[in-house]
């Protein structure tokens, strides 16, 4: 009996997840995404240790385009993270506070498609009355394949695939495929900058902090390359070396730089790029 008792308390503990980002509350729910997602699943513990830090850059600008530029042959605008639709609401509220006043021009910019990589970031761009496109393509690479594809279907959007032009907000870490994949495929693309983004100076005290009161933490998970270069090392000498973790990543990109560049094996690849399938994964692993 005593050894049955054990053995339920052993299945019972939770796993702990450590997340490598900063927690976002969901106005609707008023828990984090990947929260709600584990729980929903089984007994998790979700911590979060945030690597960057981000700031948002010329919003006045992108300000003046949406007021501006609504008549400008714009076929579409490309978001593809949270941080460039943080920025784009900003600007959004500044240029059409009074819908009134500007309705004519509102209306342009809500006809248009916006293009998107994962639920978090659709979800997002919902909130300005705009419908997502793309958001099931999971990366960058797999979305500019979407992004042609769905101009190709109009003939006569194709016949002109040289005025097809895109507004595309980006942070300081986009990566180039994308940009050059519809570059070389006949758009043109008006690219502005939104975000900055740099390592979190608190990272090492908040690692440290963590530690100390955490006995065990099961996973942890990264979600960028450039997450991956600021907290490695870090994590390497203060808890991999002495704990039997699991490693997983959200999307292909950030796997192959752990394990081709940083040599450190990944249990599990999120197939796509949002809290559901990662919960997944990770819970389909644990069983």
């Amino acid at each position: 009996m005593l050894f049955v008792l054990f053995c339920l308390r052993i299945m019972s503990r939770s796993k702990t997840i450590l997340l490598l980002k900063e927690k976002q509350i969901q106005a609707d729910s008023n828990v984090d995404i990947y929260e709600q997602k584990f729980r929903e699943l089984g007994n998790y513990k979700i911590l979060y240790l945030p690597l960057l830090e981000h700031s948002l850059v010329n919003i006045n600008e992108l300000t003046n385009i949406l007021k501006n530029e609504a008549d400008n042959k714009y076929r579409g605008v490309i978001t593809t993270s949270q941080r460039a639709v943080e920025g784009l609401k900003i600007a959004w509220e500044q240029s059409f506070f009074s819908s009134d006043e500007k309705k004519d021009v509102l209306d342009k910019w809500k006809k248009l498609p916006y293009f998107v990589v994962g639920k978090s970031t659709a979800k997002a761009i919902r909130e300005l009355n705009v419908n997502p496109f793309g958001d099931e393509s999971g990366s960058s690479e797999i979305l500019a394949d979407y992004i042609i594809k769905y101009f190709s279907c109009s003939s006569q959007e194709r016949e002109n695939s040289q005025q097809l032009k895109l507004l595309f907000l980006v942070g300081d870490k986009r990566k180039d495929y994308l940009p050059n994949k519809l570059v070389e495929s006949g758009f043109i693309l008006k690219e502005l900058l939104i975000y900055e983004t740099r390592p979190n100076s608190l990272f090492p005290n908040e690692l440290d902090k963590l530690l100390n009161y955490e006995k065990k933490i099961d996973w942890v998970v990264f979600f960028s390359p450039s997450g991956v270069d600021i907290s490695l090392e870090l994590l390497k000498n203060k808890l991999f070396e002495e704990n039997d973790i699991k490693i997983a990543s959200i999307g292909k990109t950030t796997s192959n730089h752990l394990e081709k560049i940083k040599k450190i094996n990944v249990n599990i690849t999120s197939p796509k790029p949002d809290a559901e399938s990662l919960a997944k994964s990770i819970h389909g692993y644990n069983q």
